[in-house]
């Protein structure tokens, strides 16, 4: 078991959940069940899809992130995290993008009259996000996409905005922690439909 020690611009005061395992014992433990999983390995760079230990898909990484809550003013600095860690879907992405069908309006039926004649008009194929971000279990939380939130300006803005919350005395919402997996938009949106509940998503020790 590897400890690995994370100093990031948001820090958090708890650690993730100790892991059961190595990161072979722990994909072993997930290849006897059915059903897919997803292996994260900063080392290599990639994000592998496999299901019975067979790889199905592989999609290239550009980072990846911990990115872990502020704390409270005067606590400690630096979080203590242990890889390999395995998370599990809660919640599939919220699918908002999808188009609702619907008629503009509901019109009564009267047997004795003609129905209208409903217009054909094409409907543009929807696009799916290329950035989501997907409830696990533990509290944490994942951010997919070609657009993380991890850069110098959103890390700024958040860390003014939890400063200026605490001196007025007004509650700090210092959002969940995240693992934030930054691939291409193309990578991201055709992995969409992987993070279904009950999908196990193994990070493994760089």
């Amino acid at each position: 078991m590897t400890r690995y020690l994370l100093a990031l611009a948001c820090i958090c005061t708890s650690a993730v959940g100790a892991a059961a395992g190595s990161g072979p014992e722990l994909e072993l433990a997930l290849a006897r069940r059915p059903g897919l999983y997803l292996v994260v390995d900063p080392g290599r760079g990639q994000l592998v899809v496999k299901a019975r230990g067979m790889e199905l898909d592989r999609v290239p990484l550009r980072a990846v992130e911990l990115l872990l809550p502020v704390p409270p003013a005067g606590e400690a600095g630096e979080a203590e995290v242990e890889l390999p860690e395995v998370w599990r879907v809660v919640h599939a992405p919220k699918e908002e993008w999808r188009p609702v069908v619907a008629p503009p309006t509901l019109v009564p039926y009267r047997e004795q009259e003609e129905p209208p004649v409903p217009a054909v008009t094409a409907t543009p194929e929807p696009r799916p996000p290329a950035q989501y971000r997907v409830e696990l279990d533990h509290g944490w939380m994942l951010a997919m996409g070609s657009n993380p939130p991890t850069n110098l300006g959103r890390r700024l803005l958040a860390r003014v905005r939890t400063g200026w919350n605490r001196l007025w005395g007004r509650p700090v919402d210092t959002g969940p922690p995240t693992l934030v997996v930054e691939t291409s938009a193309d990578d991201a949106r055709r992995l969409l439909h992987m993070f279904r509940p009950g999908v196990s998503i193994l990070l493994v020790d760089p």
